[in-house]
């Protein structure tokens, strides 16, 4: 039977290096996933003494795994704004019908350091205002919402590594809007000639990085927010069906069964 996991990112937490005139900082809490978005200023970031520093300036995303070290510092002309964002990362692997124990990952296939473009900052930044903006009173509900955000961020930031193939960018581009609009009506027609590809490439390319065709992923997406929302929040059966792109409830009924051998009232009421 094959095997799969459910990756889970948990926020451990958020603060801001405010744009003080030569500042210095070391990265203190070394245990947890980090990532540093410059928001505005410039500065540089060095690994160890031998190392030459890295210069970052305002669209500069930087991803630390667990156990880098970092020293940082701010120009004193344009100081660094900074976003910090401290997360663990999870696998839930199921296997023969029964999820295990999490596993700990201790690196993410992330690129270290990336400076955006204008327009991708402001997407970029967008999503880090939503993370710093969750309220509630649920704290599962709270989790559930920094889940999906953080999700998209992380997808975007392997997808947007450089690549001078057009079929690959193109492919990067449809993945990446599948993942962001899942919630959308979907005509693989128009999903390829938005991203200037034919539709039997844009299947080719899924197929050979994904092993399944672009609906198939589209499906999976639908899925796995279907069942994220059932187990963590108490919405409606019509409101999660709108909410994962179904045009009725009873769309959503009939196509949560095939995937999964079981009704959504059902899996909820199994494993919420």
């Amino acid at each position: 039977m094959e095997s799969k996991a459910h990756r889970i990112y948990h926020l451990r937490l958020t603060y801001e290096k405010l744009p003080v005139p030569g500042w210095k900082d070391i990265r203190n809490t070394m245990d947890v996933h980090s990532l540093y978005w410059i928001m505005s200023g410039e500065g540089e970031f060095s690994h160890s003494p031998d190392e030459k520093p890295i210069q970052v300036r305002t669209g500069t995303l930087i991803y630390l795994k667990p156990g880098f070290t970092l020293t940082m510092s701010s120009s004193i002309d344009q100081p660094l704004y900074i976003r910090m964002l401290l997360f663990d990362a999870f696998d839930v692997p199921y296997e023969q019908d029964i999820w295990q124990k999490p596993v700990y990952l201790d690196t993410l296939n992330l690129p270290f350091i990336k400076l955006y473009s204008p327009e991708q900052a402001v997407w970029i930044h967008e999503q880090f205002k939503q993370m710093w903006s969750i309220q509630g009173t649920d704290p599962h509900e709270r989790q559930a919402e920094f889940q999906y955000v953080l999700s998209k961020l992380l997808h975007y930031m392997r997808d947007t590594q450089e690549s001078t193939d057009p079929y690959m960018k193109a492919f990067q581009q449809a993945k990446f809007w599948m993942e962001t609009c899942y919630n959308r009506p979907l005509k693989m027609e128009e999903l390829a000639r938005n991203f200037h590809i034919s539709v039997s490439q844009l299947r080719k390319m899924f197929m050979q990085q994904m092993g399944i065709s672009p609906k198939e992923y589209l499906n999976r997406i639908r899925n796995e927010k279907a069942k994220t929302l059932l187990l963590l929040t108490e919405e409606p059966m019509k409101a999660i069906a709108v909410a994962c792109g179904f045009a009725d409830e009873f769309h959503f009924g009939k196509m949560f069964r095939a995937w999964n051998d079981i009704s959504p009232a059902r899996f909820r009421a199994l494993y919420k």
